[in-house]
């Protein structure tokens, strides 16, 4: 099969397309997947650059979340088979591929109302938007939330959702396109932070500070997000694109305030909070409350373009690798 393989950790041209890779073996739990579209995400950026907290072993193959036909099933796979439409959690890796091979519970059945090209920019950033609101953060109506980087996957999401909770949403970004973006997707308020001090701006926006914080950006919006929380408010930390973020125990104590951090796939043991979360979202998307907005396509052969727009953070919405986009 063809897939993305990348050797050694490093820059662009560690992204190499392989024709001859081996095809993955199937468990008896597991699922293999044809892939139609696979979406891309930072993480994939950093597992690349060698800077993931986790340490992979290399060689390996990016990419981890996809949408596609089931091939095949292990013997004791019960709730799928040959020909189901799903979307895909593989991890870390995998989905830069014709083919991924995954446990069971990574795997979400797609109604038939859902294209496959909406479904591979749902599973990992959708769903990791819900566990941020109403696993980690339990939001209540009328709560403000901020968002960082609005105008990304997960940020549009999160607004979104925010949202039809019925919270007040502030969302930061760089550029006045993405802000227009945001505020079309239904973000209340949008901080250029390249421009303005986010923390005061909200501070002006709301005097008495926000209630919850989702934050992927990590490192530089340490000080800001201080400035920004209210008291008994919750940092949500589910990345760190500019590094891992510090925080000083005695500034939290000062503002009575907590930080968790969140990651997806914590949620996936827990079949009823997941199977919550697959129902409402996917119910959400379906009524067109959550539009799953799609910035660009890119051919797998494009991979190092598409990379670097992710990286260069040029990109809006939802990126996605096409490869097997015939499949219906």
């Amino acid at each position: 099969m063809r897939a993305v393989v990348v050797e050694t950790p490093g820059e662009l041209e560690q992204l190499k397309l392989t024709q001859n890779v081996e095809m993955p073996t199937v468990g008896e739990n597991d699922v293999l997947v044809r892939i139609a579209y696979a979406g891309l995400n930072f993480m994939e950026v950093l597992i690349r650059r060698g800077d993931y907290l986790r340490n992979p072993k290399y060689p390996l193959i990016l990419g981890s979340e996809a949408s596609g036909i089931v091939e095949q099933v292990g013997a004791n796979v019960k709730d799928f088979k040959p020909g189901d439409r799903v979307a895909v959690l593989s991890g870390d890796r995998g989905c830069y591929a014709e083919y991924v091979c995954v446990d069971e519970t990574h795997v979400v059945p797609i109604p038939a109302e859902m294209e496959l090209r909406t479904a591979a920019a749902y599973p990992l950033q959708v769903l990791t938007a819900w566990g941020i609101l109403f696993a980690s953060a339990r939001i209540r109506e009328g709560d403000w939330v901020l968002v960082h980087a609005c105008a990304g996957g997960v940020g549009l999401a999160l607004v979104q959702m925010a949202r039809i909770a019925g919270c007040q949403v502030i969302g930061t970004t760089s550029s006045e396109d993405k802000a227009a973006l945001a505020r079309e997707m239904g973000c209340h308020h949008v901080i250029n932070y390249t421009q303005q001090d986010f923390g005061r701006e909200v501070r002006k926006i709301v005097p008495e500070g926000v209630n919850i914080i989702c934050d992927s950006v990590g490192k530089v919006n340490v000080i800001g997000n201080l400035r920004s929380i209210a008291n008994f408010g919750l940092i949500v930390v589910f990345g760190y694109a500019s590094g891992e973020p510090k925080y000083d125990e005695k500034l939290l104590w000062g503002r009575s305030c907590g930080i968790t951090m969140n990651g997806l796939y914590h949620l996936v043991p827990h079949r009823t909070e997941f199977n919550r979360a697959v129902r409402e979202t996917t119910q959400w998307i379906l009524e067109g409350r959550l539009n799953l907005h799609i910035g660009q396509e890119y051919d797998l052969a494009d991979v190092q373009e598409a990379h670097r727009q992710l990286e260069g953070r040029q990109s809006q919405g939802k990126l996605l690798l096409r490869i097997n986009s015939e499949l219906k």
